[in-house]
């Protein structure tokens, strides 16, 4: 009944959700058909798979979202086309959620940081981050609606809020 609402509709996101759902699915029937042979007889072997089900199918675990990115896709060879679709996602939520001046502010800098980074290392990528909140990022006015000031306006984290900058 979920599918056929979801096709319903206009928005991708959830289309893309059951169908993801419905390939993890397809995984765990064909693992639980092969492994009922074997071990069939133990008991709490269908209620597993009846949990197991239950966990890819509610939204609130997003079970099936997590055995589509940490087996099908890379069983599948697909990382890349994985993180491009991801891409497009964020970039669409950017464009959603903030203001066009803003949205267009992140953009370059998110252009800039992958334009400028030396490293694949993971752990070198966290100085970057702190290095171009600092320097870089700190330039654009972020508006804090919690903020004691008139204009709503604060500086950035490590400055003189009392936030910390990520170390």
């Amino acid at each position: 009944v979920c599918s056929v609402t979801a096709t319903a509709t206009e928005e991708i996101e959830d289309d893309t959700y059951w169908l993801t759902y419905w390939a993890a699915y397809g995984v765990l029937f064909l693992i639980m058909d092969t492994l009922e042979t074997f071990v069939g007889w133990l008991p709490g072997f269908y209620t597993l798979a009846i949990f197991t089900t239950i966990y890819l199918m509610l939204p609130m675990f997003r079970g099936a979202d997590k055995v589509f990115r940490k087996v099908l896709v890379p069983l599948a060879g697909l990382q890349e086309l994985l993180i491009l679709r991801d891409t497009v996602m964020i970039k669409k939520q950017m464009l959603r959620d903030l203001e066009p001046e803003r949205a267009k502010i992140v953009e370059q800098q998110v252009a800039l940081m992958f334009g400028s980074s030396q490293s694949s290392d993971p752990s070198a990528l966290k100085s970057e981050l702190k290095y171009g909140w600092e320097y870089g990022w700190g330039n654009m006015k972020i508006k804090n609606p919690f903020s004691r000031k008139k204009d709503g306006y604060d500086a950035p984290p490590g400055e003189t809020s009392k936030l910390n900058p990520i170390v």
